[in-house]
């Protein structure tokens, strides 16, 4: 899954989130305001069967506790009680015009409903029915009776139509998500691809047309420019060769001349190595140019990785390496090695860079072991130096960045990064891989891995 479509699945999980999040929010407001509504509801709340109990009969006489009429007073409320025929033998604030006898199907009316308007409650007592009512238009009473399997077919209705509802916004959700990515992912990719440095060519159609088309033209820009920029470098540096080759000329024809006098001939020695620094360098960033724009096409033939590295070290020892440099060659895993299908040159002028590269770095000496190594479809090039090791935070650059900025060595020299930059795009040229590490115990291990040549075994 590409980042794209992680984006994207983030994007609709995100919506189903919020979804869901809207209707839980929807949910407990719903309760809020039931709950709130029930609490600031004005309507009293008897306690009829402590009334009930508070009515009592002595000799004959109904009697009422003081607090029967405190609590009816305060809500405003009056109350009865009924002998089994119907007939008041006591009540507490009854209106007048209220009857005071009540048949059996006026009590079985009343007792569910209203009497007269006013919403009552009984409860059963020792003397008859006791009746308790409040203000008239202070309380609805309703009264509710349905099937049972009415009430679970609504019930089952109504949580189909809601997961219904709820999974049809979720398919119309991902359905814009689709489109969505279906018309804004190619847009994306080709940024991606502009920043990897890849031709970019989008179709010019749809809602995001304009969008595209300005891509695109970014894409050609971005090539003219690079493209531009590279015929500049490619120009400069063949300008420069010609007065720099008669600038080591004549250095080396001074240093030569036994008859100039011996500091005379030191700084010709110097002008010569520092032209010699100078001509490498351009031809480190030409190089550079021509490989990152795709300009250096590869002349790729069948290498043999043990002869390369030997011929490249011994290449070292015929230029005059110095005595305080120890360099080693450890072949013994890859002796029978496939070969590797590249271009040599290119594969020569990373191992100098990643020896020099020892060398330049550590001016008081060091012991450099170049070792080869054979792994199923990979061959192992390492180059590991005893001189100074790197700290964490080069590591991390040296194996995360493309280019390395540019640095002052401990003398106040400036050091590119043009070498190693250089490496690297070999090594990607080629499909392999390049690590940076530190050696133990001190040092620093460069490890490039490039494919092995293996051909198919046909059956």
């Amino acid at each position: 899954m590409n980042s794209i479509q992680r984006f994207f699945r983030k994007y609709f999980l995100s919506t189903m989130g919020l979804l869901l999040l809207f209707l839980s929010i929807n949910i407990f407001l719903a309760l809020t305001v039931l709950i709130i509504s029930y609490k600031s509801s004005s309507a009293p709340k008897l306690p009829v069967a402590q009334l009930a109990e508070r009515i009592t009969e002595s000799n004959g006489v109904i009697c009422a506790d003081p607090q029967v009429k405190k609590i009816l007073t305060e809500n405003h409320c009056w109350a009865m009680l009924l002998d089994d025929n119907g007939t008041v033998l006591w009540d507490e604030g009854m209106p007048e015009p209220l009857p005071r006898s009540y048949t059996a199907t006026e009590i079985a009316k009343f007792s569910r409903w209203y009497l007269q308007e006013y919403p009552v409650y009984v409860w059963e007592h020792p003397l008859g029915l006791f009746v308790t009512a409040y203000p008239k238009g202070s309380m609805q009473k309703y009264n509710f009776s349905m099937d049972s399997r009415y009430l679970s077919s609504c019930l089952l209705g109504i949580f189909v139509i809601l997961s219904a509802n709820l999974l049809f916004m979720l398919l119309l959700f991902w359905k814009n998500t689709h489109n969505v990515e279906k018309a804004i992912g190619p847009i994306l990719t080709g940024i991606s691809a502009l920043a990897k440095g890849k031709t970019v060519s989008l179709e010019e159609k749809g809602e995001l047309a304009e969008i595209s088309a300005e891509v695109n033209r970014t894409a050609k820009m971005l090539q003219s420019k690079d493209a531009s920029r590279a015929q500049w470098i490619s120009g400069v540096s063949h300008d420069i060769r010609t007065p720099l080759s008669v600038i080591l000329g004549y250095a080396g024809s001074m240093e030569d001349d036994s008859s100039l006098s011996s500091d005379i001939r030191n700084q010709a020695a110097i002008i010569r190595m520092q032209g010699e620094k100078l001509r490498q360098l351009i031809s480190d960033l030409n190089l550079a140019s021509r490989l990152e724009y795709a300009m250096q096409p590869l002349k790729k033939t069948f290498i043999n990785p043990v002869e390369l590295v030997r011929q490249c070290i011994s290449d070292f020892f015929n230029n005059g390496l110095d005595p305080k440099y120890g360099l080693e060659l450890d072949i013994r895993n890859a002796a029978d090695s496939p070969p590797i299908e590249g271009d040599h040159s290119l594969l020569t002028r990373m191992l100098d860079n990643l020896i020099g590269n020892s060398i330049r770095h550590n001016p008081e000496g060091c012991q450099i072991l170049v070792s080869v190594t054979a792994e199923k479809e990979n061959c192992r090039i390492t180059v590991a130096d005893t001189g100074r090791s790197a700290d964490a935070a080069l590591l991390k650059k040296l194996n995360h960045m493309e280019s390395i900025a540019i640095t002052q060595n401990d003398k106040g020299e400036i050091i590119h990064g043009n070498g190693l930059k250089l490496v690297k795009q070999i090594v990607k040229a080629h499909g392999g891989k390049i690590s940076f590490s530190t050696n133990t115990p001190r040092g620093m291990t460069v490890t490039v891995e490039l494919p092995l040549y293996i051909p198919a075994i046909l059956e």
